[in-house]
């Protein structure tokens, strides 16, 4: 899997949205936009993952559902764009976005689930 640039360009200062991008034929959130979605959807918890970028960045991923993406869009504000879908999220989740290292670290050490990933 490649993670596209933009990914990685908007999560660097990402504090109130999910992005989700087209990957290898499905919808992926990264970065904080996957934490995000692991405290909204807890049940797509396990199937995130940690990656190290080839240049030494570490960056969660989670694959998002159908369910999850139908939901998505109808309970919050949502945005299309070519590159991209960008999802408001509410105050009571954003307001956990100082647990966001912590929930690296579990994905990084206790999942033992690391990649090493090329940037598009």
């Amino acid at each position: 899997m490649e993670i596209p640039v933009l990914a990685k360009t908007m999560e660097l200062d990402n504090l109130y949205h999910i992005y989700l991008f087209y990957v290898d034929d499905r919808w992926c959130a990264f970065g904080c936009s996957a934490y995000y979605l692991s405290i909204m959807y807890p049940e797509l918890d396990d199937f995130a993952e940690a990656f190290f970028t080839t240049d030494g960045d570490c960056l969660p991923f989670l694959p998002v559902t159908e369910p999850c993406l139908l939901n998505l869009s109808d309970y919050y504000n949502t945005l299309v764009s070519d590159t991209h879908i960008q999802v408001s999220v509410p105050p009571t989740v954003y307001s956990y976005r100082n647990g966001y290292d912590k929930w690296c670290t579990k994905l990084f050490v206790d999942k033992n689930k690391l990649h090493i990933l090329k940037h598009q």
